[in-house]
């Protein structure tokens, strides 16, 4: 395992780059692997090859497109390495261990306090992922990698860039704080962006190079990614889509600037809304199962969220263009009541083509296949799969 380890953390070694191109997509066709390697044919076929020989890769299904050769898809032994995923949520984490054919193995969760630390959680993490190693008739150094999924923009250096969920990680060093107790390479990304890569690698956007991902949560975030790579922007932070201000003169934001979309479609700004009006509280998942149930204060409420949300969406479709949006998050569980309403405001809010435009094309809408938090940790651990994000370069002195 530590042979393969090597070879997979190589950053130039063609190699390495067919490795990691099968490792990020799960399974792989020789032509597909020259197009994101850009290595030539031959030599793709030469390295396949040899890695076939020595048991990393395997040969799966043939496809066929209706004329011409059937396409071999190979894929990794599944056997030859490990990662694991971890979700720094409120109050909680959470920890998914998959291997190299995207299966996740274990997938478990504990309690933290409100308050708790980057250190602890270092701690803790490192407790629970010896037992599952254990399990697995590995150590901790043996994994490719641990992924590590944040409530917030991730400096490219591994620094939290502020703390809205977890206020005293602001500034810290995540990778510092981890690779002091877990000895492989570590990874961190706003947990939106893990979001996206979770669609990508077992969701919705399968085989998608171009979205846009929009998660309506008790925030909202996003991720924009082209040509298959989750764009983190100049300093770490980009398509923090729930900080687009609608209104300088609307309510105040948690991020200190006024009218930010997050105060008008954001879950938790929804349920605080109908908690100020009726005195009773209530959760997100109580909100929803009101919308589903038709109370007309919270059908109301989700259908102006939509109204925002779609408002965003058009801003950003008028910069970016994309061919794709992905639809996230718990309020997108809500259905045709929230879906119908964001796609009508949209239109109104997206610039619309000349009438006389020789070609049309509209972005297509999906729903994301994960509207919890699955999609959070299971993007960790796809952080190491597209070694997207890492932080820390401690494996360079212990390989």
């Amino acid at each position: 395992m530590d042979g393969f380890k090597e070879l997979f953390l190589d950053s130039e070694a063609p190699t390495s780059r067919i490795v990691r191109a099968i490792a990020a997509g799960g399974s792989a066709s020789a032509a597909q692997l020259v197009q994101s390697t850009g290595l030539a044919r031959s030599t793709v076929s030469t390295i396949l090859t040899d890695l076939k020989d020595r048991g990393i890769v395997l040969e799966g299904e043939t496809r066929s497109a209706g004329f011409g050769r059937p396409t071999q898809i190979v894929s990794l032994n599944p056997t030859e390495g490990y990662c694991a995923g971890v979700l720094l949520g409120l109050g909680e984490v959470r920890i998914a261990v998959c291997d190299l054919a995207h299966t996740v193995l274990s997938d478990l969760w504990f309690e933290m306090p409100l308050d708790y630390t980057a250190s602890h959680a270092a701690v803790r993490v490192r407790r629970r992922l010896d037992e599952e190693c254990a399990k697995l008739g590995i150590a901790i150094p043996d994994l490719l990698g641990v992924g590590l999924a944040v409530s917030a923009p991730v400096s490219y250096e591994g620094r939290v860039l502020n703390g809205s969920i977890l206020p005293t990680w602001c500034g810290i060093d995540i990778g510092a704080a981890f690779s002091a107790e877990i000895d492989c390479p570590i990874y961190a990304e706003n947990e939106s962006h893990c979001g996206a890569l979770a669609e990508m690698t077992w969701g919705a956007a399968v085989g998608e190079k171009n979205f846009v991902l929009f998660k309506f949560d008790l925030g909202i975030g996003g991720a924009v990614v082209i040509d298959g790579t989750v764009q983190r922007g100049a300093f770490g932070n980009a398509a923090e889509f729930g900080h687009i201000s609608l209104n300088p003169h609307g309510p105040l934001c948690r991020c200190g600037n006024r009218g930010c979309l997050e105060t008008y479609a954001g879950g938790f700004n929804l349920v605080r809304m109908v908690e100020q009006a009726t005195g009773e509280r209530m959760s997100v998942e109580t909100f929803i199962e009101r919308v589903r149930a038709g109370d007309q204060a919270c059908r109301r409420l989700a259908e102006d969220a939509a109204e925002m949300g779609g408002w965003g969406m058009g801003i950003t479709s008028t910069i970016l263009s994309p061919p794709l949006f992905v639809i996230a998050g718990k309020l997108a569980s809500i259905g045709d009541i929230f879906l119908d309403a964001l796609e009508k405001s949209f239109s109104r809010h997206a610039v619309q083509p000349p009438a006389n435009a020789p070609q049309t094309r509209n972005p297509r809408f999906v729903v994301g296949r994960f509207l919890g938090n699955a999609d959070t940790v299971l993007g960790a651990a796809a952080l190491v799969f597209h070694q997207h994000g890492r932080v820390t370069e401690r494996h360079l002195e212990t390989t």
